[in-house]
């Protein structure tokens, strides 16, 4: 990181100008009596000007010093706030780069997975995707660069150490560089559902298998809900 980059270009150029400035004020100061034959009074105000340039000068340079310091403080503690809330997030949260590389996850993401972190994070996205979940991520991965998606949320299933696919609730939004806005990275928030979609499963299944009961007896059932006032039929029912 430069001090062009911590303060920016404007002020960098101000800051450099004002040294500038100091450093000449002192250099014909030096130079202009030995290069001229000038009075006494002359000569007492060119040094009346040099001082005052070079204090003005180097109080403009203490307050662009004053600004740097006060944003890399700023700076400092938004990093350290951010840190904080992503190591102590109860879901998994990764910061990837548009090629997919792990830069950085938490130790939820982490144990969601059953990795280490340096484990992790020596690995790609795409390492620990499911096989058929890799297109949805691909084709996400090629709208971020070419800037045609900004923000991302769905399902899919990610891989655990031990090949154990585990479904998850994926979110994030690609950040942009504030000059050019140009895609860095993404930040990622992935939340296990893998529960949730275990159920579903079986309610699914359960449903199934009682429909072909019905269905081998050649019986059928309704169910009236009072409280919404509709009803369902079974399948065979209808027939």
């Amino acid at each position: 990181m430069t001090l062009r980059s911590i303060i920016g270009p404007g002020r960098y150029k101000h800051a450099a100008l004002a040294l500038l400035a100091a450093g000449l004020a002192v250099v014909a100061a030096s130079l202009v009596p030995s290069r001229l034959d000038l009075g006494a009074e002359a000569l007492r105000l060119c040094l009346q000007i040099s001082v005052a340039v070079t204090v003005c000068a180097l109080f403009l340079a203490y307050l662009f010093i004053g600004r740097i310091s006060e944003d890399r403080r700023q700076i400092t503690e938004s990093e350290q706030r951010f840190r904080r809330a992503m190591e102590d997030s109860a879901i998994g949260i990764a910061i990837v780069s548009l090629d997919g590389r792990i830069l950085q996850t938490n130790p939820a993401f982490a144990t969601m997975l059953g990795y280490s972190r340096g484990e992790i994070e020596a690995l790609t996205f795409f390492q620990i995707t499911h096989p058929d979940d890799l297109q949805i991520g691909r084709e996400t991965m090629a709208g971020l660069r070419a800037g045609t998606v900004d923000t991302f949320h769905f399902e899919k299933r990610y891989l655990k150490k031990d090949g154990t696919p585990v479904w998850a609730n994926l979110a994030g939004s690609v950040i942009r560089d504030g000059r050019r806005g140009r895609p860095l990275y993404l930040v990622s928030q992935i939340e296990d559902i893998d529960a949730r979609k275990q159920a579903e499963a079986r309610i699914t299944e359960a449903e199934t298998r009682w429909n072909f009961a019905l269905a081998g007896a050649g019986q059928g059932v309704w169910d009236f809900d009072i409280r919404k006032g509709g009803t369902t039929y079974s399948a065979t029912w209808v027939k």
